[in-house]
């Protein structure tokens, strides 16, 4: 997506050619987000796909892991990929063309 590029065989993630290292949740959580690119994947969404069903759904644990994974993937990077729909979930975004 944009000049972030993941394979799901050696679990590598670079972006603008730099090597980004992420925990095996948060490429999980990279490649669910990937897996729907422009829709919104609800909590509950990456609960079940990334979480077991053990998982408490008061937990702030998901949260954490997309702060975590904007940190590394967006952070040192001007465009953003990462967008928060408030009350909803979470949304990777390919970068505007012009």
């Amino acid at each position: 997506m944009g000049d972030l590029v993941v394979d799901p065989v050696t679990h590598s993630v670079e972006r603008e050619g730099q090597s980004i290292d992420l925990t095996p949740k948060e490429f999980a959580l990279l490649e669910f987000l990937l897996y729907h690119p422009n829709q919104v994947v609800t909590r509950e969404l990456i609960e079940q796909h990334i979480w077991n069903y053990d998982f408490e759904s008061e937990s702030n644990v998901i949260d954490v892991y997309v702060r975590r994974l904007r940190r590394k993937i967006d952070d040192p990077f001007a465009t953003k990929l990462l967008t928060t729909v408030r009350g909803v979930g979470y949304r990777l975004l390919p970068p505007e063309r012009g």
